[in-house]
């Protein structure tokens, strides 16, 4: 079994071809298609040539296939995705909503791993305890 990433609305797998895709929308923009690696701790992201990124700037993220808005409950500037591991077992796994930090959280009730040179910034309001 290899990991897996589905939408949390819709259980749509959202891995396709070693690509977590996504749709991504802000405010002054036209939604784009996001695709990220999706090794945690990993912010390498591909998109249109024609479109950008604007450091520092929060992005709406959305499922590509049922549209529904993928936040996070634990803050306003996550998201949150479900990944399904090797071993079958399931996380929710979160990361920032804001291009250019670097924060990912992969939980599990109450045991988190961190990754990211931001992902200090949001463990207070987690509430959760850093096992990484």
């Amino acid at each position: 079994m290899t990991t897996d990433y589905m939408c949390p609305i819709c259980n749509g797998h959202l891995l396709v071809d070693s690509h977590l895709i996504l749709s991504i929308k802000h405010a002054n923009q036209t939604g784009m298609l996001l695709l990220m690696n999706p090794e945690a701790g990993n912010y390498q992201t591909i998109y249109h040539p024609s479109q950008q990124l604007i450091e520092g700037e929060k992005y709406e993220f959305h499922c590509p296939i049922c549209h529904g808005k993928l936040h996070s409950e634990l803050n306003d500037n996550l998201v949150m995705v479900q990944m399904r591991d090797e071993t079958g077992k399931l996380f929710e796994l979160h990361f920032s909503k804001i291009a250019g930090q670097r924060s990912t959280y992969k939980i599990m009730g109450k045991e988190v791993q961190t990754f990211g040179i931001d992902a200090p910034h949001y463990l207070d309001f987690l509430n959760l305890i850093d096992i990484s």
